[in-house]
């Protein structure tokens, strides 16, 4: 019994830290002290699992207080951008990401430096303006992002004095160690050659060449590279995606998704992993019975757009929505509301409501775009769909009516 109670315990502790990087693959032990703890004492396991798994790169450093897991979804997912830790979340746009790139690259050569140094140090390569407030906080954005990931540390001041006067000032230093393992590419870019376009570039540093050509052209490889390729895209489906639907797979993935062994396979994955598995006869979707495993939620407690994608979750089952009927839909959710969203009335307010919320239905497999611009509901979208209210017409037991 004794045994038996060691493998449950040991199995919840697995499955807990699992889900704990699924949800931050940079984990930092100041900010989850208890699931880094987690994570480094079954640290061999998990690497082999991860990699047996979903061929993602574990790296667990204790001594520097992180880990990484390299992640990589089955598919390229732009959905999901780097959001600004400051104001509304709003993502991080082209210019952001150049600066913070730019930074990262030049804090791994000089780790101790300030905030007037190192703009000063970027601004040839990146254009930097910092008289320009604009330039100053998109620089701000790229630092703090830095520093919630543990990767730079601030003294001495504030990184946002800067956003206030380009000569406002704070020492920096860097973890050069957790910037080394930013970038979840298998290709180093050093090893690019010049002169690619941003789009070839992608491409390259996307490629994964264990699998050669699994993806594109399965019978150009052999059965273990096949299906290596076709068990590692399906895990990380299954435990990366908010759900999996066969309508999405190739061919190569059905067919391992339909044979016993692989379902047993993805089965046994999941359930180490401390997911439940719904099978339907749409797709799968593994559940989180705690919620550990993800870094958004669907319903979300707060939020315009979260509450509006659930008003839509009724309209959308009836059926699809054309643009122009879903922006009476949300006029007539707004007439009658009138006291709510109120941010999101004037101009084109009601538009960005609109797609916001859309954004998130798409976004967790709950609806999709038609080429034609009309959205149309996904089979998950029925787990939220209200219906009509069933009435008991029995009469109250004693118990019931003492109640």
């Amino acid at each position: 019994m004794a045994e038996v109670a060691l493998a449950e315990h040991l199995a919840e502790e697995r499955s807990v830290a699992i889900r704990t990087l699924l949800a931050a693959p940079l984990l930092d032990s100041n900010a989850d002290p208890i699931g880094f703890r987690l994570v480094a004492r079954h640290q061999a396991w998990l690497v082999e699992w991860f990699e047996a798994s979903c061929g993602w790169r574990l790296k667990v450093d204790a001594a520097a207080g992180f880990a990484r897991l390299a992640k990589r979804a089955a598919d390229p997912d732009p959905s999901r951008p780097l959001k600004r830790s400051r104001g509304g979340e709003q993502p991080f746009d082209r210019r952001r990401y150049q600066l913070l790139c730019l930074a990262c690259a030049e804090l791994v050569r000089h780790p101790v430096t300030t905030v007037g140094l190192l703009a000063r140090a970027v601004a040839p390569d990146a254009g930097l303006d910092t008289s320009r407030h604009g330039e100053r906080a998109a620089f701000v954005d790229a630092l703090r992002a830095l520093a919630g990931w543990g990767a730079l540390s601030v003294s001495g001041g504030e990184v946002e004095s800067f956003l206030d006067s380009e000569s406002g000032n704070a020492l920096l230093m860097a973890e050069t160690s957790r910037l080394h393992r930013l970038l979840a590419a298998p290709v180093a870019p050093s090893t690019l050659p010049d002169g690619l376009d941003p789009m070839s570039a992608t491409e390259l540093l996307l490629a994964e060449p264990r699998y050669c050509e699994a993806s594109e052209d399965p019978e150009a490889v052999d059965d273990e590279q096949r299906l290596r390729w076709a068990r590692h895209t399906m895990a990380r489906r299954l435990l990366d995606d908010p759900v999996t639907y066969l309508d999405d797979l190739g061919g190569t993935e059905r067919e391992y998704l339909a044979s016993s062994a692989g379902r047993r396979w993805l089965r046994e994955r999941v359930a180490d992993a401390g997911f439940e598995l719904e099978e339907r006869a749409e797709g799968l979707l593994a559940v989180d019975p705690e919620a550990r495993a993800t870094d958004r939620r669907f319903p979300a407690p707060h939020g315009n757009p979260h509450q509006l994608a659930l008003l839509l979750a009724d309209r959308l089952g009836a059926g699809p929505l054309s643009p122009t009927e879903l922006r009476a839909e949300v006029d007539a959710v707004l007439a009658r509301f009138p006291g709510w969203a109120r941010t999101h009335r004037e101009g084109d307010g009601p538009d960005r409501l609109a797609d916001e919320a859309v954004d998130l239905l798409v976004g967790f497999g709950l609806a999709r775009r038609e080429d034609d611009g009309s959205i149309s509901a996904r089979p998950a979208l029925a787990r939220y769909q209200c219906g009509e209210p069933t009435v008991s017409t029995r009469e109250p037991t004693l118990f019931e009516e003492a109640l």
